[in-house]
């Protein structure tokens, strides 16, 4: 089977997450897919399991560089060098897309910047994935998706209660996204290319998506002026699209936006049939009225059954709900594994593990795990070879501390 992808070369430069994750995926469909490393240490994220302490649990195996780098290989050169930047230039002349997540400084610093790349390849499609974009007074400020995304966005303000300190984001969540829409930007660039056989910038930034992501909020900014409103979970207006703790201290959230639809069905559900037509809670605008009450009427019923009996019971209505789960539980979920969210990869010394598989599902061409994360420099020599080095030059060149 010809995969999505086959016979399309991305080199990619930087570290983290984010920009990485988009060229995991890419190799998830065949691409062939070189990641530019420092030499020394290389990309951070190979360490990141190491160093987020309370963020991570201890494993021999480094499960977050897997998640973020396998289907690619690994080539170290030093980007300060001069002949570090023209291996870089001959890579992404044979290169249909180059990936990266440097700062205009950086662009400028290294001789890698769009005009310089696309004077040898006019057909590439260079891909940039910033903090803060490219332009503006913080263009070279450095934004990891803590900052970039979840607080300078408005996210962060609005994901708590107004009487608690705001959340601190999940590792990696705003880079998990914003690493979608740079696998957008490069997909719909590749789709351009072939009508029109012209490459093309993509640019991304952390800043931008999140702000997209909080779109609903953010329009209402713009037309009206005003800020978004921050519903506290006691005095929500819709009290059927909330969350309930249980008699054991676990939640449900209820998720009926359409309230009215499912009105008589929830109050057969929580053994309460007279509130359906009570002229307090009868319709949207008597439930909003008197949202404070019945939410104390939904919680004390919710308080008096064990999250377990909760599952088991609301199966048997048609009503939209959802336990509020933990990772592990859903490691173990029937509907994710049905649904092939996960698969297996052989790690040497370890034996299989599992991984999360690619989201985007191709029927036709679907996307497969293809190697592991690969070593530090483990092409370095197949790749320079590649591109017509010698032996001799090779050895140079690392005794020089250009490649490694």
């Amino acid at each position: 089977m010809t995969k999505a992808l086959e016979g399309i070369k991305v080199v990619e430069i930087g570290a983290a997450v984010a920009m990485p994750i988009a060229g995991m995926l890419m190799g998830s469909w065949g691409a062939d897919v070189v990641h530019v490393e420092a030499p020394g240490e290389g990309d951070m994220q190979r360490y990141s399991s190491q160093r987020l302490g309370a963020w991570t649990q201890y494993s021999e195996i480094n499960y977050l560089w897997e998640h973020v780098d396998r289907n690619k290989k690994s080539i170290c050169i030093n980007l300060a060098n001069p002949e570090g930047q023209e291996i870089i230039h001959r890579l992404c002349a044979e290169a249909d897309v180059f990936l990266n997540n440097l700062r205009p400084y950086e662009m400028q610093k290294f001789n890698l910047t769009y005009e310089a790349i696309s004077a040898r390849n006019p057909k590439i499609i260079y891909a940039n994935l910033t903090g803060y974009g490219q332009k503006g007074p913080e263009k070279n400020s450095g934004g990891y998706d803590s900052v970039a995304f979840w607080a300078r966005s408005g996210v962060m303000e609005m994901m708590h209660d107004p009487d608690t300190a705001p959340n601190v984001s999940r590792g990696a969540y705003g880079d998990s996204i914003t690493s979608l829409s740079l696998l957008a930007g490069v997909m719909t660039a590749l789709f351009a290319r072939e009508r029109t056989g012209i490459g093309q910038q993509v640019e991304v930034s952390l800043y931008n998506t999140a702000t997209w992501v909080l779109g609903f909020d953010i329009t209402g900014c713009l037309v009206t002026g005003k800020d978004a409103p921050r519903p506290s979970r006691k005095s929500m207006a819709n009290p059927i699209r909330n969350h309930y703790p249980t008699k054991d201290n676990r939640w449900i959230m209820l998720g009926m936006t359409n309230a009215q639809t499912y009105w008589p069905e929830f109050c057969k559900a929580i053994d309460r049939p007279d509130l359906q037509n009570d002229p307090k809670f009868v319709d949207f605008n008597a439930r909003q009225k008197n949202c404070v009450e019945l939410v104390k009427i939904i919680e004390d019923i919710f308080r008096g059954k064990t999250y377990t009996e909760w599952l088991a019971h609301l199966r048997k209505f048609k009503i939209v709900w959802s336990p509020v789960v933990t990772p592990l539980e859903v490691t173990h979920d029937e509907q994710a594994i049905a649904n092939d969210f996960f698969g297996e990869m052989d790690i040497a010394g370890h034996g299989k593990i599992k991984v999360l598989n690619n989201p985007i599902k191709l029927s036709g061409t679907p996307a497969a795990i293809q190697c592991r994360a690969p070593e530090l420099g483990e092409h370095t020599d197949e790749l320079m070879a590649k591109l017509g080095y010698d032996p001799e030059e090779v050895k140079r060149m690392r005794g020089a501390g250009v490649i490694a």
